[in-house]
């Protein structure tokens, strides 16, 4: 086993997917492995800090402890359950029990099923980021201007659509249905310009199997021309 390798897919297993392209695995299994590996570690770190903590909560409270140190074992057990279930409930506490419950999951998914779950709170910081690079984007286009529809002549596609800003989830193939009439995403261009992003559509073929269906509505004054 490269072990090297097996340490680095400990960290990356943490992160989520689009966060893997700096990184190849040497083999789907050994990354299957490193997962189960920072989950446990994720797990049992957590859970001994939860651990410790407990004893540290108790030690402060030993003034409540010592005044039913002389109360009979069903006073004391239920002094000690209070007690528990306060700093069960204490917000560090349940931050702890949700990431050692989490590493668990983490761990049984790599095992059992070679999936590899990233850490919610990282998957969290990651989406919060993308929002944020979504949102400098969005005030850097500048305001909303319409797309160019056009139906070129002599060319292997049937549509042209530029846009100012890209059209989430058109790839290719994907199926945009257009005034009523299916077609597929067959190529997409990004060029400079106010509508850099440029969606070149045919009509779906007779018997072509429908990829996702988006719906288009052409501007009202759509050309007819390249």
């Amino acid at each position: 086993m490269d072990w090297r390798n097996f340490f680095r897919g400990i960290f990356f297993s943490l992160l989520p997917k689009d966060y893997w392209r700096s990184w190849r695995p040497s083999s789907t299994v050994d990354f299957a492995r490193s997962a189960v590996a920072s989950g446990l570690l994720e797990c049992v770190g957590f859970l001994s800090l939860l651990v410790q903590g407990y004893f540290h909560f108790l030690a402060v409270r030993t003034q409540q402890l010592q005044a039913v140190d002389g109360a009979n074992a069903g006073t004391q057990l239920y002094w000690l359950a209070l007690l528990t279930f306060e700093y069960a409930f204490h917000p560090l506490s349940l931050l702890a029990i949700c990431l050692a419950g989490e590493g668990a999951l983490r761990s049984w998914a790599a095992f059992f099923t070679n999936e590899i779950i990233p850490s919610f709170p990282i998957k969290l910081a990651a989406l919060a980021q993308d929002r944020l690079k979504a949102r400098r984007m969005e005030k850097s286009m500048g305001p909303d201007i319409p797309d160019l529809f056009e139906r070129p002549l002599g060319v292997d596609y049937d549509i042209r659509i530029s846009a100012q800003r890209p059209k989430e989830g058109w790839r290719v193939p994907i199926t945009v249905a257009v005034a009523d009439e299916f077609h597929e995403v067959v190529r997409v261009e990004t060029n400079t310009g106010p509508r850099p992003f440029t969606y070149l559509l045919r009509k779906l073929p007779a018997g072509r199997v429908i990829r996702g269906i988006y719906r288009y509505d052409p501007p009202l004054d759509e050309g007819n021309n390249g």
